[in-house]
Protein backbone atom coordinates (compact mmCIF):
# COMPACT_ATOMS: atom_id res chain seq x y z
CA UNK A 1 0.00 0.00 0.00
CA UNK A 2 2.90 2.36 0.71
CA UNK A 3 4.10 1.90 -2.85
CA UNK A 4 0.66 2.88 -4.18
CA UNK A 5 0.75 6.11 -2.18
CA UNK A 6 4.22 6.98 -3.47
CA UNK A 7 3.34 6.16 -7.07
CA UNK A 8 0.05 8.11 -7.02
CA UNK A 9 1.59 11.11 -5.30
CA UNK A 10 4.63 11.21 -7.59
CA UNK A 11 2.49 10.83 -10.71
CA UNK A 12 0.18 13.60 -9.55
CA UNK A 13 3.06 15.98 -8.82
CA UNK A 14 4.62 15.33 -12.24
CA UNK A 15 1.24 15.76 -13.93
CA UNK A 16 0.51 19.02 -12.06
CA UNK A 17 3.83 20.57 -12.99
CA UNK A 18 2.80 20.50 -16.64
CA UNK A 19 -0.46 22.37 -16.00
CA UNK A 20 -0.98 26.11 -16.06
CA UNK A 21 -1.27 27.90 -12.73
CA UNK A 22 -5.10 28.07 -12.68
CA UNK A 23 -5.43 24.49 -13.85
CA UNK A 24 -2.84 23.20 -11.39
CA UNK A 25 -4.63 24.94 -8.52
CA UNK A 26 -7.91 23.33 -9.52
CA UNK A 27 -6.28 19.90 -9.67
CA UNK A 28 -4.76 20.36 -6.22
CA UNK A 29 -8.24 21.24 -4.92
CA UNK A 30 -9.63 18.03 -6.41
CA UNK A 31 -6.71 16.03 -4.99
CA UNK A 32 -7.01 17.55 -1.51
CA UNK A 33 -10.79 17.19 -1.26
CA UNK A 34 -10.71 13.56 -2.41
CA UNK A 35 -7.81 12.72 -0.10
CA UNK A 36 -9.63 14.28 2.86
CA UNK A 37 -12.90 12.55 2.09
CA UNK A 38 -11.38 9.11 1.57
CA UNK A 39 -9.12 9.37 4.63
CA UNK A 40 -12.06 10.16 6.90
CA UNK A 41 -14.05 7.31 5.37
CA UNK A 42 -11.10 4.89 5.69
CA UNK A 43 -10.58 5.83 9.34
CA UNK A 44 -14.28 5.39 10.07
CA UNK A 45 -14.74 2.09 8.24
CA UNK A 46 -11.26 0.48 8.23
CA UNK A 47 -11.89 -0.35 4.56
CA UNK A 48 -9.44 1.62 2.40
CA UNK A 49 -10.63 0.22 -0.93
CA UNK A 50 -14.27 1.01 -0.20
CA UNK A 51 -13.46 4.50 1.04
CA UNK A 52 -11.39 5.23 -2.07
CA UNK A 53 -14.21 3.95 -4.29
CA UNK A 54 -16.71 6.13 -2.41
CA UNK A 55 -14.56 9.21 -2.90
CA UNK A 56 -13.92 8.47 -6.58
CA UNK A 57 -17.66 7.93 -7.07
CA UNK A 58 -18.43 11.36 -5.65
CA UNK A 59 -15.76 12.89 -7.88
CA UNK A 60 -17.27 11.16 -10.89
CA UNK A 61 -20.74 12.44 -10.01
CA UNK A 62 -19.36 15.96 -9.73
CA UNK A 63 -17.71 15.69 -13.14
CA UNK A 64 -20.90 14.33 -14.71
CA UNK A 65 -22.78 17.27 -13.19
CA UNK A 66 -20.17 19.67 -14.60
CA UNK A 67 -20.51 17.98 -17.97
CA UNK A 68 -24.27 18.46 -17.99
CA UNK A 69 -24.72 21.82 -16.28
CA UNK A 70 -21.33 23.38 -15.56
CA UNK A 71 -17.97 24.01 -17.14
CA UNK A 72 -17.69 20.62 -18.83
CA UNK A 73 -16.43 17.16 -17.93
CA UNK A 74 -12.69 17.23 -17.23
CA UNK A 75 -10.88 13.89 -17.26
CA UNK A 76 -7.88 15.46 -15.51
CA UNK A 77 -10.09 16.57 -12.62
CA UNK A 78 -11.22 12.97 -12.29
CA UNK A 79 -7.58 11.80 -12.42
CA UNK A 80 -6.78 14.15 -9.55
CA UNK A 81 -9.79 12.78 -7.65
CA UNK A 82 -8.54 9.20 -8.13
CA UNK A 83 -5.00 10.07 -7.04
CA UNK A 84 -6.28 11.90 -3.95
CA UNK A 85 -8.69 9.10 -3.07
CA UNK A 86 -6.04 6.39 -3.23
CA UNK A 87 -3.51 8.49 -1.33
CA UNK A 88 -5.95 9.56 1.40
CA UNK A 89 -7.35 6.10 2.04
CA UNK A 90 -3.90 4.48 2.04
CA UNK A 91 -2.45 7.02 4.46
CA UNK A 92 -5.43 6.77 6.82
CA UNK A 93 -5.27 2.98 6.70
CA UNK A 94 -1.55 2.99 7.53
CA UNK A 95 -2.11 5.37 10.45
CA UNK A 96 -5.03 3.33 11.81
CA UNK A 97 -3.10 0.08 11.42
CA UNK A 98 -0.25 1.45 13.57
CA UNK A 99 -2.63 1.31 16.52
CA UNK A 100 -3.92 -2.19 15.67
CA UNK A 101 -1.11 -4.28 14.13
Amino acid sequence: MKHAVCICSAAFVMFSCGCGSFTASDKWNHFAFSASLSSVAAAATSEPAESAAFSVGLGLLKEVYDGLYGSGFQIWDLAADVAGSVTGSAVAHEICMEDNP
